[in-house]
């Protein structure tokens, strides 16, 4: 077996200066605590707490005896002013790399620019780095963030969150430029970050395996773990030893080695240590292992011991045990059960009902949870909490019938007068009428497997529970919100395409299938009309050009006619100077008479043109309505004018 370790594997300079720090502290100072985890790696953290230092959610619960490490992410302005009024002591282990963001988004943000943060809104660095421009900052993760709205006359400053996929950065600046009036754009990727980014893509185009060390909340990690996505096929993300799959490993020849910049120098080791052990010594290239050995500075590292991860308690699914907070994200919870691995309690495992993870759980709290899985395929135990809140969640499904709180449910199939369908591990139905579906168009069997959104319509109790469910509203507000959407991307002149459903006195409305269009009367025929239902009926599709959009509003206004050829454009092609054309005279002026040749084409005869004899008015040989032969003498194509002649038609003739 052929190893492959990335030389700059674990931790970077930043994550050694906050442990340093934070191992000090807890050996010189009292009430040691940390706001947050010190860094994103759970024996890390575990190591901490060992020591003493515990991690707290907020500055709300600092205490004024408490000595504060700030964590190597950083914090907002705001909050650094309230550790200063509350500790005792505040320690700032910021990485120096994200100092520097700070200090260049406050001095931007005085100047005037508006500060974009490409990177993750949730991570605790970019929400550190936005405290810094009261939080006002423009934040984007991927290249659909980009709004052309957002930037247009804009003078922005742009920034990175330190751990960023370099290549996406790139993507996403260079289009933000196009946009902007001015961008500053300041590449703020740590280049240690770069380095062991382009490490592991060279890595992982070798090797059969990629092994990415690191906590699973861990940006940086997750990043290191989608570019080996890219590149290997295979590919393993551990927090540390206890996760390898040795069964697996074996099948392999080559293996490559990276660790994201919070794990552990001694989590590395044990990793090597143990692929050491069921690899071929005479085939490890260059002893990889001993010479990319990383020191480690911190001192008194007796607590690393690799019998770390010894004496743990045994437990199968279906147990129910107590577990400690340890993380909070959107989207988990991360928990110590005391076994060697930790437990994660996914969102929607954690409450049958809709909750806010940050909210619910707090970090130090005690939790019961179930085993619901040993592995979840990376090394975790799966947690439940939904079997434990029954009783809870019917009485909080009786008040959301009350307060309009949505719930999530998923369809399982259709059956008579409508669908059953689970909102948890509890069945309910949902009528035919409350799917939101339209009746006529759409496919209840559509639905099936789909998890959505509904309200509370009934809970009952009367010897089984009984719950019914509704997304009319939901569905309803949900195409209004697409249709507003839709209506931001459209523009005046756009021909578009749909069905008419509705007809009223003043116009009709056509449904295109994303949003509805207003034709007024007026737009829907160059002919006179007295009616729409005298040129169109309901179910007719139709072509329209968009003449009016009120993008607040959601309002789009069309025009029919305006698709077809005007009675010009149609006369026009159809007749020339020195033409009979037969007409019908509608008006009198002084100088002459109006024949209307087409309907919506009309032609002057001038008083000179209307006789061979002298007459003083027009009414003197003729009369409204009267028919009567013209010759075309003369076609204004640019004024779209004119010039007939009765006299010379009967010359003609």
């Amino acid at each position: 077996m052929e190893i492959l370790l990335a030389k700059n594997a674990g931790f970077c300079f930043g994550v050694k200066n906050a442990m340093e720090k934070a191992l000090k502290a807890s050996e010189e100072e009292k009430n040691v605590k940390t706001l947050g985890p010190i860094i994103h790696n759970p024996d890390a953290v575990r190591l901490l707490e060992e020591k003493g230092v515990c991690s707290l959610n907020s500055v709300e619960d600092v205490g004024e005896d408490d000595t504060i490490i700030i964590r190597s992410h950083g914090i907002g302005k705001g909050e650094y002013e309230i550790l200063k009024s509350k500790a005792m002591k505040v320690i700032d282990a910021t990485c120096p790399y994200v100092k520097n963001i700070h200090n260049i988004v406050e001095k931007n943000f005085k100047n005037g620019y508006k500060i974009v943060i490409i990177g993750d809104s949730e991570h605790p660095e970019v929400k550190g780095i936005n405290g810094w421009c009261d939080n006002e900052a423009i934040i984007i993760k991927d290249i659909d963030g980009v709004v052309e709205d957002n930037f247009k006359n804009q003078r922005v400053c742009v920034v990175s969150q330190t751990t960023f996929n370099a290549k996406k950065w790139h993507e996403i600046a260079c289009k933000i430029i196009a946009l902007t009036k001015e961008a500053l754009i300041i590449n703020t990727i740590c280049s240690a970050t770069e380095i062991r980014q382009k490490e592991t893509e060279d890595i992982s185009k070798k090797v059969d395996l990629m092994i990415v060390i690191g906590g699973k909340n861990s940006s940086n990690t997750r990043k290191l773990y989608e570019i080996s996505k890219e590149n290997c096929n295979n590919v393993m993300l551990i927090e540390n030893a206890n996760e390898l799959n040795i069964e697996k490993i074996k099948q392999f020849n080559k293996i490559g080695i990276t660790a994201g910049a919070s794990t552990p120098q001694f989590v590395i080791e044990e990793v090597m240590n143990n692929l050491v052990s069921i690899s071929n010594e005479d085939k490890i290239t260059n002893d990889v292992f001993e010479k990319n050995k990383l020191e480690t500075k911190i001192e008194d590292s007796n607590d690393m011991d690799l019998d770390y991860f010894s004496d743990f308690i045994k437990i199968e699914v279906g147990d129910v045990v107590m577990g400690k907070v340890l993380h909070v994200t959107d989207e988990e919870v991360y928990f110590d059960i005391g076994y060697k691995s930790d437990g994660i309690l996914p969102k929607e495992e954690a409450s049958n009902l809709q909750i806010n993870l940050k909210e619910k759980f707090k970090i130090g709290e005690e939790y019961e949870v179930e085993i619901i899985k040993l592995n979840d395929g990376e090394g975790n135990v799966l947690l439940s909490r939904r079997s434990l809140e029954k009783e809870e969640f019917i009485e909080n499904l009786k008040n959301y019938k009350h307060d309009g709180t949505l719930v999530d449910i998923e369809v399982i199939r259709v059956i008579k007068g409508g669908f059953e369908c689970k909102i948890g591990e509890l069945r309910c139905f949902m009528p035919l009428s409350h799917s939101g579906i339209d009746l006529v168009k759409d496919n209840p069997e559509d639905l099936v497997g789909k998890k959505l959104k509904a309200n509370v319509l009934e809970v009952k109790e009367d010897g089984k529970i009984e719950i019914i469910v509704s997304r009319r509203e939901v569905a309803r507000h949900e195409r209004q919100q697409r249709s507003r959407n839709i209506i931001l991307n459209l523009q005046e002149g756009m021909t578009q395409r749909g069905k008419v459903k509705t007809i009223i006195d003043s116009g009709v409305f056509v449904d295109t299938g994303d949003y509805d269009a207003f034709i007024p009367v007026s737009e829907l025929s160059w002919k006179r009309i007295q009616k729409p239902s005298d040129v169109i009926k309901i179910g007719d599709i139709v072509e329209f050009i968009i003449i009016k959009l009120d993008k607040a509003l959601g309002k789009v206004t069309g025009s029919i006619k305006r698709t077809m050829e005007t009675p010009w454009e149609k006369f026009i092609k159809k007749y020339s100077v020195e033409d009979i054309v037969e007409g019908k005279i509608v008006a009198f002026a002084e100088f002459g008479a109006f024949v209307e040749l087409e309907e919506g084409v009309q032609g002057l005869v001038h008083i000179s043109n209307m006789s061979h004899i002298r007459i003083n008015k027009p009414q003197d040989i003729a009369k409204i309505g009267q028919k009567v032969k013209v010759k075309i003498i003369d076609i204004d194509y640019e004024n779209k004018r004119i010039s007939l002649s009765i006299k010379d038609a009967k010359n003609s003739r």
